[in-house]
């Protein structure tokens, strides 16, 4: 019989074992994987002692499905929940179901019998005479009459925030920063940009997203953590644009 024929067997067999032997979560031996490598050597097998060892390797795995099955149970009779799979959960569901859920476990402490008829009349009139949001602030900063839009640029060079020479340069400067700091890795985009003050950090923001649609850096995002990661490219790349929209706030 010839041992290197076995040694896929016989690992399995000792993976097996050791978690048997062990706490080990038995989920941590993929049984499929295991399957398909003990199927694709057994027309290799000719012995009935190598058989007997396929048939101890099919019998090993056979017990860890019956730990993960116990496994299973009592995380379930425990009402065990693991936040990361609820977290990944809540994140697919569409809108309409996660509205759904919130309401059926919604419990709102006021009810119909609390509330009275003058309660009511005095509600409608607060927010029937409420100033609408467009207005609350027209002393202070004008009626704009305008929502969000793009500003490219040549806006700011027309309002005198930036001549071209000044802007060119900016992004220069702040290529070879990134160069530098990332030096081929990924770095985090929020520390990246600094928590000096709010200014500096939309200045950066503004520079970099420039630097990012020209080819000139590239940026990624991880769904689950929330982590947004940038890095520098020495050469220009080309490629169709993607959209990430990034709040920036005044905290550091």
């Amino acid at each position: 019989m010839e041992q290197t024929r076995l040694d896929d067997y016989l690992r399995v067999i000792e993976l097996c074992r050791d978690v048997e032997s062990s706490s080990a979560n038995p989920f941590d031996v993929d049984i499929t994987e295991k399957l398909l490598i003990l199927k694709e050597r057994l027309p290799e097998l000719k012995l009935l002692d190598e058989l007997l060892v396929d048939s101890e390797a099919i019998l090993e795995l056979s017990r860890i499905i019956r730990l993960q099955d116990q496994y299973l149970k009592g995380r379930a009779s425990a009402l065990y929940i693991d936040p990361l799979l609820i977290q990944l959960k809540l994140k697919l569901l569409p809108k309409e179901a996660l509205s759904e859920a919130f309401i059926k476990s919604w419990h709102p402490v006021a009810q119909v019998d609390q509330l009275s008829p003058r309660g009511l009349e005095r509600a409608f009139i607060y927010w029937r005479d409420l100033t609408p949001i467009s207005e609350r602030f027209k002393d202070k900063f004008g009626n704009y009459g305008i929502g969000p839009g793009v500003v490219e640029y040549s806006d700011l060079i027309n309002l005198g925030v930036f001549t071209r020479e000044q802007f060119e340069s900016s992004l220069a400067e702040l290529h070879e920063e990134l160069l530098h700091e990332s030096n081929g890795e990924w770095v985090d985009y929020r520390q990246f940009i600094g928590d000096e003050s709010f200014e500096s950090k939309v200045r950066r923001a503004y520079l970099l997203a420039f630097l990012i649609s020209e080819g000139r850096a590239l940026l990624k995002t991880e769904p689950l953590t929330g982590k947004i990661w940038i890095t520098a490219l020495a050469e220009k790349v080309k490629g169709m644009p993607k959209s990430v929209a990034i709040s920036i706030t005044g905290e550091g």
